[in-house]
């Protein structure tokens, strides 16, 4: 991997490689993809989430990976929002072994304690190394062959040793948050965020729109220290996108659809809030609700509500856009 940064001054990059950016606070990035970066699992969108944490760290000054709050504990850059959009024919899972991807990505400035990275990820052969990466741009929604990413992250630290609970602010000293530039407030991802957490849905369209395929439908996970704890001890993030998929895949099969559909769906559009995170020996329950647009049924929405399944305590919501083979839509 090979990748420019614009300095927050807006003058040239010492190295002199790649393409100069033509803005401010703006890194790039050539990728060829591996097996570790790719499948039907989580694997890709936990190389996104290296990619935020390396952007923060180049444009502010960071030492993300050894970052430490006023009292000198560690701190985390935490995701707290995570939103992936594609298309149909250029989604999640279109990425494969060998593809060589086009990043280009921008921080934003939300104060001491929190930060918004924006991603564009375009196949190398669509993308053109020159473009800006502006806010305007981005939330019009992805070009044919790309993706959009934004990640919302908030500085956090442990308020008990070996305890996950009850994360409390944290903020680096050397988090130069002010060199990056403002994010029009028409853009904020706080107005999702706030309200996926008070209806359970990321979906703003009219309910009419809509007509119910499924609901009510509840599953059980309990976290797996084998695979699911990062580094520190915390429940790794990107291992809620792979609970999300096993609650929808038990979903999918009760609809007695079967897996090779469930394979060839297309996620265009997914969104997670992470409301808290949660101890290793915790056992979640997963509630599924399932919609299909009225106008056009192999387009549906599912939402998943992730709960302590003991204090009922909300975890995380995430919900889905699918795309179903249209021969499939009668399953």
């Amino acid at each position: 991997m090979t990748y420019q940064t614009a300095p927050a001054d807006g003058t040239a990059p010492s190295d002199g490689t790649g393409p100069q950016p033509p803005d401010a606070g703006t890194l790039r990035r050539r990728v060829t993809v591996s097996p570790a970066m790719c499948g039907h699992n989580s694997l890709f969108l936990g190389q996104i989430g290296d990619w935020t944490w390396e952007t923060v760290g180049t444009l502010c000054g960071t030492d993300v990976l050894g970052a430490r709050g006023a009292d000198g504990s560690p701190a985390y850059l935490a995701f707290y929002y995570y939103r992936v959009r594609g298309s149909r024919d250029f989604h999640l899972r279109s990425v494969s072994f060998g593809d060589v991807l086009d990043v280009t990505s921008r921080s934003f400035d939300f104060g001491s304690e929190s930060v918004l990275t924006i991603h564009r990820i375009a196949a190398a052969s669509a993308a053109d190394p020159g473009r800006p990466l502006t806010a305007a741009e981005f939330y019009r929604g992805p070009a044919p062959g790309e993706l959009h990413v934004e990640n919302f992250n908030r500085w956090v630290s442990r308020r008990r040793a070996g305890s996950n609970q009850g994360l409390v602010p944290a903020s680096p000293a050397d988090f130069r948050h002010r060199r990056l530039p403002a994010l029009p407030e028409e853009y904020s991802p706080r107005r999702a965020y706030g309200r996926a957490r008070q209806t359970l849905s990321f979906c703003d369209e009219p309910p009419e729109e809509y007509t119910p395929v499924a609901e009510g439908f509840t599953t059980r996970y309990r976290i797996d220290i084998t695979r699911d704890l990062n580094g520190v001890g915390l429940v790794y993030f990107a291992s809620y996108f792979s609970f999300v998929d096993q609650a929808v895949l038990c979903q999918w099969r009760a609809l007695g659809r079967d897996d090779g559909a469930f394979l060839r769906r297309r996620v265009v559009d997914q969104q997670l809030c992470y409301a808290q995170n949660a101890d290793p020996d915790t056992e979640l329950e997963l509630g599924v609700t399932v919609r299909a647009r009225t106008a056009d049924r192999a387009e549906e929405l599912f939402d998943v509500v992730i709960r302590d399944a003991t204090t009922g305590n909300l975890i995380a919501v995430s919900t889905q856009r699918v795309y179903r083979q249209p021969e499939e839509e009668g399953q």
